[in-house]
């Protein structure tokens, strides 16, 4: 039985602002006697032009942050801290790119890349001990690599599961591992990230959606391809981008580059560059989004 996501567009608040989703859940059959054999190829739309900018002078104003850095390398805090920052600053920059070509379906999976990173940031600046966290999620890992490659070899594995020194970091692993076990301290889950970084009213809210779109779920996949055309046929369809959705997960990149730029500046006590250009069109982009929320409201009077 194949399931098609319904038109209306439900709606998930959360951090004070509106999550589209794209539509999902509503459980409608396609009838037995539909067409369902021409692909259609729907027509691109770009992303609105209020939300790429706002997009833009965050990216740029984090760039003008990071110029101003002075840090220490050997710090795990600050080495771990920049990297999550300069990692949300590339994954803002290639977020950019995809909505200028109007490649919408990479952007909730760069989205979650994003506040996973805001999640992990969030942790390691409010507790530093968090580090061991992270090279705890480092080390399993890793082991996980080198003790299949040792095991059972193959292709991908074999080669580097012969390597001397591959087995000696497993034991490295090995005993990282046991001192950490009595610290009480392993590879944290998801969901216990986002509740140390007090974020946890995210995780089953706009993180579902977006893993949803990283996995490629069946209601990912139906809510994209699944579509009715102009006469009401439903078809298999190529582009046929959810502007609300992928515009409220380019915003939602946008929230989470602003929170990490304002906690280096914090941490670093770096006097923060000039915001006129980042507040004037993040106004304007918020403005957008209203607007568009109202008009979805109007639309179904």
């Amino acid at each position: 039985m194949l399931i098609l996501g319904g038109a209306e567009k439900k709606r998930l608040i959360a951090s004070g602002g509106t999550v589209h989703t794209r539509g999902r859940g509503m459980n409608e059959e396609i009838p037995k006697n539909t067409r369902v054999d021409q692909t259609m190829i729907a027509t691109r739309r770009p992303i609105a032009p209020p939300v790429l900018d706002a997009l833009i002078a965050a990216r740029d104003h984090a760039l003008a942050v990071s110029s101003l850095l002075r840090y220490d390398l050997t710090d795990a805090v600050q080495r771990y801290l920049l990297s999550y920052f300069c990692t949300a600053i590339e994954l803002e920059g290639a977020s950019i790119a995809l909505a200028r070509q109007a490649e919408s379906i990479g952007i909730p999976i760069l989205a979650r890349s994003m506040l996973e990173a805001q999640v992990d940031f969030r942790c390691l600046l409010a507790d530093p001990a968090y580090v061991d966290w992270i090279e705890a999620a480092h080390d399993r890992e890793w082991a996980k690599v080198i003790d299949e490659a040792i095991t059972a070899g193959g292709a991908y594995l074999g080669k580097l599961g012969s390597e001397p020194t591959v087995r000696l970091e497993r034991d490295r692993i090995a005993k990282r591992e046991a001192d950490r076990t009595g610290k009480g301290i392993r590879k944290l889950k998801a969901m216990e990230r986002f509740r140390r970084a007090s974020m946890q009213e995210l995780y089953y809210s706009v993180y579902n959606f977006l893993c949803a779109e990283s996995h490629n779920d069946a209601r990912a996949l139906i809510s994209r391809h699944i579509k009715e055309d102009s006469k009401g046929v439903i078809r298999l369809t190529v582009y046929a981008d959810d502007l609300a959705f992928d515009e409220t997960s380019l915003m939602q990149v946008h929230d989470s580059m602003s929170a990490m730029t304002e906690g280096v500046c914090g941490k670093f006590s770096i006097a923060e560059p000039d915001r006129t250009v980042v507040d004037r069109t993040f106004a304007a982009a918020k403005r957008y989004m209203v607007s568009i929320d109202r008009s979805a409201e109007r639309a179904k009077i």
